[in-house]
């Protein structure tokens, strides 16, 4: 489970508060956050790109130092239910990445990069390794951008494991259709076999002959010509009017090859059940008190 923003239904987003509330939650498995370069040069957890919507500021981010931006409310336009501002004049901050990664050693974060500045990657990176976060697949961290550009730098400068761009999830998703055209027989829907089942081992007239039976490495090199450079793919179910995932077996051809699967931003009971019936690997949520009661209705279920 993935606490979007921290509590942000509750509490201002990407606020120290936020974090904190998320964090105190069992079963927020991690905190899901953004982060913008100042002017300064220093990392701060943000969402947008100009001040206003969520603060008493104008303008654009990147062009404030962190001194300015401290000196902003993060509380100021925060809504409760009744269209009252609770938290407005109650100190809350925006928070720098120095603050917060070694203020919550224990808790796991997916981070991503709103900059477009670019040299933000490589300076995030550095920031990572000074704050002493683990690269490889135990860290702790996972990095995403929509900017195919930006995660690419990135790559370049660390081992920390990402999540695919957009640019990556279109063409995730093209050769996923195109596989699925070929294997009808191997979708959710056909009720006979699942994606999975049809790329581990071939399966007697079933399929057709593309059913591959190698490893998750050579499964990648076969169908996309190399070795996906992401671990993950953290995307919308629907992004307008464009279904991204076709049914349960578009998370079983992920699956099969070696890639996580997280969908972005559930709120709504029914869906989170949806979606774990699936067999997604993570949900982001504005509101994890919710999906962690889903959890936990859906574990005592299989007790009984």
């Amino acid at each position: 489970m993935l606490a979007h923003r921290g509590n942000s239904a509750e509490v201002p987003e990407n606020t120290r508060e936020a974090f904190e509330d998320a964090a105190r939650m069992t079963g927020a498995d991690v905190i899901e956050t953004d982060t913008y370069l100042t002017k300064d040069g220093q990392f701060v957890f943000f969402h947008d790109p100009v001040l206003q919507r969520t603060t008493n500021g104008r303008g654009a981010i990147h062009k404030r130092t962190l001194a300015e931006l401290k000196e902003l409310d993060a509380g100021y336009n925060f809504e409760d239910n009744q269209g009252n501002h609770p938290f407005r004049g109650k100190g809350f901050k925006i928070q720098s990445v120095d603050e917060i990664l070694p203020a919550f050693k224990n808790h796991r974060f997916n981070i991503d990069i709103k900059s477009r500045d670019p040299r933000a990657p490589a300076l995030f990176a550095k920031k990572l390794v000074d704050l002493g976060i683990e690269e490889g697949s135990e860290s702790r961290v996972m990095v995403a951008s929509f900017w195919q550009k930006q995660i690419a730098r990135f790559r370049e400068a660390s081992r920390i494991p990402t999540s695919a761009s957009t640019m990556e999830v279109i063409e995730f998703r093209k050769v996923a259709n195109r596989w699925a055209k070929r294997h009808r027989h191997c979708t959710a829907n056909s009720g006979k076999i699942t994606a999975m089942q049809c790329m581990q081992r071939p399966v007697a007239r079933q399929c057709e002959r593309h059913c591959i039976e190698l490893g998750r490495t050579v499964m990648q090199e076969e169908l996309f010509g190399r070795k996906l450079s992401y671990a993950a793919l953290q995307i919308p179910e629907k992004f307008w009017i464009l279904t991204v995932i076709g049914g349960k077996w578009f998370i079983d051809f992920a699956h099969a090859l070696g890639i996580a699967v997280h969908i972005w931003t559930i709120n709504e009971p029914a869906d989170m059940e949806r979606l774990l019936d699936w067999g997604v690997d993570g949900i982001f949520s504005d509101a994890p008190a919710v999906l962690i009661d889903v959890l936990d209705r859906r574990e005592k279920k299989a007790r009984n």
